[in-house]
């Protein structure tokens, strides 16, 4: 394929419940994402005033999209006024372009939410990963998940969980070579959260000392690519050979299969590009919690917002991106060179936008990646519902 297709800019966010709303509103309206991730829509909930705000967003501008449950939020007395349900909760997928979608029903739970929502004062069941195609006019296909992995476990629940979204990946990269897996994937098993067993439950709160967890992912998970071998090895040893001998295998085979990277980078900094951070605790904890990974595209632009927290406890992350020739994706030091340019922040600078550019990259066809000049229209889309099950529906 000769042809260079381009995408202007998806972007994802956690927005906190839709607490405000109103800021969110102003946010999404002004950065104009062509592909929106949103973590944590509010729909009927009591602490955001009873409001759809999947539907509020989708109508204000002017967006397709699609809504999956993620968990029904039981409303109860043991709940806060701040955390009071009523209504549901969960992820959606936004764009002004054709899309469909479909559900990833995970088979792994960490935490049983049936029995354990109400000792943590939220009553709640359920957990999915919203899939969706999205075609922009002329273009090839773009597979994207908007995923929100399980915070109340530890390292190897979210690795589990998070293969199963590998392995869904793998299975469609011949037909839909161009995937993005953006989302909030609360990778915050690290500093002072080592010491409560609710966050850290399992041998890696010790055994990842050193690293956040973030990094620890990088190392372990996204640095094992899918023709290095027909298991992760790095993801067995857990970054620790002799030590991990002394202790029972923390994955299965399926999970380490399953556990290899199809060509997905992120280029961001697992370490100084942070996403949140939390005022209590002394304002001592802080993690990169949210990524945009990146199947089968040129980054050309990044930026980050939201940085004082107002609008949300997460910043968002946009980027902009330029499809990769097919004919240049069947070596793996292609991605390798994706992987290790970004690692190298020495070549990122920042523009008088406030977006970070790049002033070089070394590819096999690049000396330099062009910017992009392309406009978007929004137009006003109609809203329909399909009801899935009984405990998870999507809106569209």
């Amino acid at each position: 394929m000769d042809e260079t297709f381009t995408l202007p800019e998806p972007g994802e966010w956690n927005v906190e419940r839709n607490y405000c709303a109103s800021e969110i509103l102003s946010t999404l309206e002004e950065l104009d994402p062509d592909i929106a991730f949103i973590q944590e829509i509010d729909i009927n909930c009591k602490r955001s005033g009873d409001r759809n705000h999947f539907k509020e967003i989708a109508s204000k501008l002017g967006w397709k999209g699609g809504f999956v449950c993620e968990f029904i939020e039981l409303e109860s007395e043991l709940r806060t006024e701040m955390d009071q349900g009523g209504g549901v909760h969960g992820n959606a997928i936004f764009t002004k372009h054709d899309i469909s979608f479909r559900v990833l029903d995970h088979e792994h739970h960490p935490l049983d939410w049936e029995k354990m929502g109400e000792t943590l004062c939220e009553p709640r069941k359920g957990r999915y990963t919203l899939v969706a195609e999205v075609v922009i006019p002329k273009e090839p296909p773009i597979l994207c998940y908007c995923v929100h992995l399980e915070v109340f476990c530890g390292i190897i629940g979210r690795i589990i969980q998070f293969s199963e979204i590998l392995e869904d990946s793998v299975k469609h990269i011949k037909t839909h070579p161009y995937q993005l897996i953006f989302g909030d994937l609360n990778t915050m098993g690290h500093s002072i959260a080592r010491f409560s067993r609710l966050y850290c439950n399992d041998r890696y709160r010790f055994l990842s000392l050193g690293l956040t967890e973030s990094e620890w992912w990088d190392n372990n998970l996204f640095d094992w690519h899918i023709n290095d071998g027909d298991i992760n090895l790095k993801l067995q040893s857990g970054g620790f050979k002799v030590l991990e001998s002394l202790f029972k295998r923390s994955f299965t085979f399926k999970v380490l299969r399953a556990s290899r990277n199809p060509g997905f980078y992120d280029p961001w900094s697992p370490t100084k590009d942070i996403t949140f951070h939390n005022k209590n605790y002394l304002g001592l904890y802080s993690a990169k919690l949210d990524w945009t990974l990146i199947c089968r595209f040129n980054v050309i632009n990044r930026w980050i917002g939201n940085n004082d927290y107002s609008s949300s406890d997460h910043k968002y992350m946009m980027v902009e991106l330029e499809f990769d020739k097919l004919s240049d994706l069947s070596l793996r030091n292609y991605w390798e060179i994706k992987r290790n340019f970004w690692k190298k922040e020495s070549n990122l600078v920042d523009d008088k936008k406030g977006k970070i550019s790049l002033e070089e990259v070394n590819n096999e066809s690049n000396d330099r990646l062009p910017s992009l000049g392309v406009e978007s229209e929004s137009g006003t889309n109609g809203m329909k519902f399909i009801q899935l099950s009984h405990d998870r529906y999507l809106q569209t």
